[in-house]
């Protein structure tokens, strides 16, 4: 006789992998479409912004302008400076969900940075000298050429 009785355990499952669908909006790259958002992309689409500038819109149209870099990026220096003006601060994250044939995009609040997690710089990695080198530098130092 088993010493657990595994019928009143909980069972797990692993979840499929995700991917969030999202927009990246900073001052050096413009707007950075994720591989996830482009898959859902129409051929041509029209982007629109509330006026808080705290959700976008993305709607298929045949007079859509808006086309994407090879590495899914596109400046839009207006829409930039509207978000900014609106008070959003840079870099931004817009996560989007298709609701009624269109994909909307909300506003997400950065993630707060961990303490003690800030990138420390590496110490300089001491310079190796050959022996001739060396030597070169010790008759110097002998001789007085080198001070």
């Amino acid at each position: 006789m088993a010493k657990y009785d595994i019928s009143t355990f909980t069972w797990y499952d692993q979840e499929p992998k995700r991917q969030e669908m999202r927009i990246g909006v900073s001052d050096s790259c413009g707007l950075r479409f994720n591989a996830a958002l482009q898959r859902q992309l129409p051929e041509r689409f029209q982007l629109c912004v509330s006026p808080d500038k705290r959700v976008m819109c993305i709607v298929e149209s045949e007079e859509g302008t808006i086309t994407l870099r090879k590495n899914g990026s596109r400046k839009l220096p207006k829409l930039q400076r509207d978000i900014e003006d609106a008070g959003v601060i840079l870099p931004a994250r817009y996560v989007f969900y298709a609701e009624d044939g269109m994909l909307f995009g909300e506003l997400r609040a950065p993630k707060p940075s961990k303490p003690g997690t800030s990138k420390r710089k590496k110490a300089a990695r001491s310079r190796r000298i050959s022996k001739s080198q060396e030597k070169y530098i010790l008759e110097g130092l002998n001789h007085g050429k080198l001070c």
